[in-house]
């Protein structure tokens, strides 16, 4: 069989060759493999185990970029595929949602499925609805995680420092945050909380599993795509006399989200900014840098910190963003995405005819019967395919919720899965404004 990809903003997925009707539809970059029959126009497909035909004429060679954002509830998870097939995610959500979307993408369902690959897995901070669905991703064995990078602040249980970040030094509007790790070997997991404890021993039972922390000072990371350049924009570290160290925001609540990691990800022209859950204090410091100011700019913006209205409006203005995605949640209800953040973000876009999304907006809230517990990391292995099945049905669930958006390094296609008869909100090409 030969690989293809959907290379129209949508395609018909047909039951036969000659039929007006359709099964489902298709969106620009979805992958399928052709069986080398052809007859009337269409070419008989295989997508996900599902055999159908499809116009010749909407099939081509060029894998485009994918980006997923993942419907988690109120949190945040990102899932990027290369036009290589390079693999980047970016947070895991406080549930099993991102980890259901990999059993879902990737069918870890059925029989002997072959492993996945994320080449690279970002922390952008240590927020409950960031990092407590990474420990079963990076724990299951049908997942490979290459490398791991993160901000370098951990968190601790009371009693060990004089805060939960670890230790500060100065007063005032001088005080700054010392404690940083890199690697696991710089933590003592006694002292841990018990999220970050879960997360300490996920990544130690890897032994090949590198992990580091980044900053603004970090060369560009490659993950073996020429097409793809990720360039760390953020946290930006200050000097201190007692080695570099995090400006404090106010909070440790302020300081640990305004100094998230930031990634630019290049896709040829188009760029992709993902700020985790950067604040207006930690934008106003990293704009302070005229380096920051002039890198920013993007046309694909993960929404900061899930469109509160903790948001610096120079922030938008420099990123300038094309599509949006506001991601957050229903429960607990923190207000998001606030009006304020969403009128300014439209106001801020390079784009006529700017695109927002928001998962939480677009989400079908269809209760799920099923409370069954898809089980701990460890109960969950390439044997158990019921658990398997669990988590792939659960996720369909959310489908609605998950926001798609695709590029060729010129084009901008972005869809979303609605219950109505088309099936999915699609719009694109649209070229990445300059």
């Amino acid at each position: 069989m030969a690989r293809r990809f959907i290379s129209t903003a949508t395609a018909k997925f047909h039951p036969s060759p000659t039929t007006g009707a359709r099964d489902f539809v298709l969106i620009y970059g979805d992958e399928v493999d052709t069986t080398g029959n052809e007859q009337n126009g269409r070419s008989e497909v295989v997508y996900r185990t599902r055999t159908g035909w499809v116009p010749s004429n909407q099939l081509g060679t060029v894998h485009p970029a994918e980006l997923y954002f993942i419907d988690v509830g109120q949190g945040d998870a990102a899932f990027i595929v290369t036009p290589q097939g390079r693999t980047i995610l970016v947070d895991g959500g406080r549930g099993d949602e991102a980890f259901q979307f990999l059993v879902w993408k990737y069918r870890l369902d059925l029989p002997a499925p072959s492993p996945v690959d994320v080449d690279l897995l970002v922390l952008t901070h240590t927020d409950e609805d960031h990092i407590g669905g990474l420990a079963r991703i990076i724990s299951h064995p049908l997942i490979r995680v290459g490398r791991i990078v993160h901000s370098g602040i951990a968190r601790f249980s009371a009693g060990h420092f004089d805060t939960e970040l670890g230790r500060t030094a100065g007063t005032g509007a001088n005080t700054v945050l010392l404690t940083r790790y890199d690697g696991m070997q710089d933590l003592n997991r006694t002292q841990l909380t018990p999220t970050l404890q879960a997360w300490f021993d996920a990544v130690s039972a890897e032994p090949s599993l590198t992990c580091h922390a980044v900053d603004s000072t970090t060369a560009p990371l490659s993950i073996g795509d020429p097409d793809v350049t990720i360039h760390v924009l953020g946290p930006r570290l200050a000097s201190h006399p007692q080695g570099p160290a995090y400006p404090w925001l106010g909070s440790p609540a302020k300081t640990v989200n305004g100094h998230s990691v930031v990634l630019r990800v290049d896709i040829g022209a188009v760029r992709v900014l993902l700020p985790g859950d950067l604040n207006e204090s930690g934008a106003e410091y990293l704009m302070e840098a005229a380096a920051f100011t002039t890198s920013v700019g993007a046309h694909v913006l993960k929404a900061p910190h899930h469109g509160s209205h903790d948001f610096h409006r120079p922030f938008l203005a420099a990123v300038r963003p094309q599509v949006s995605v506001v991601s957050s949640g229903e429960s607990p209800d923190y207000g998001h995405p606030r009006a304020s953040f969403l009128a300014a973000t439209g106001h801020a876009s390079r784009s006529p005819e700017p695109l927002l999304f928001s998962t939480e907006l677009v989400a079908q809230f269809t209760p799920d019967p099923d409370t069954t517990p898809i089980g701990t990391p460890e109960a969950i292995d390439p044997a158990n395919a019921a658990l398997l099945t669990n988590a792939r049905q659960r996720f369909k669930k959310k489908l609605n919720g998950l926001i798609n958006v695709r590029t060729d390094g010129s084009r901008i296609f972005a869809a979303r899965r609605v219950n109505a008869a088309f099936q999915f909100e699609t719009y694109g090409p649209s070229p990445a404004a300059p």
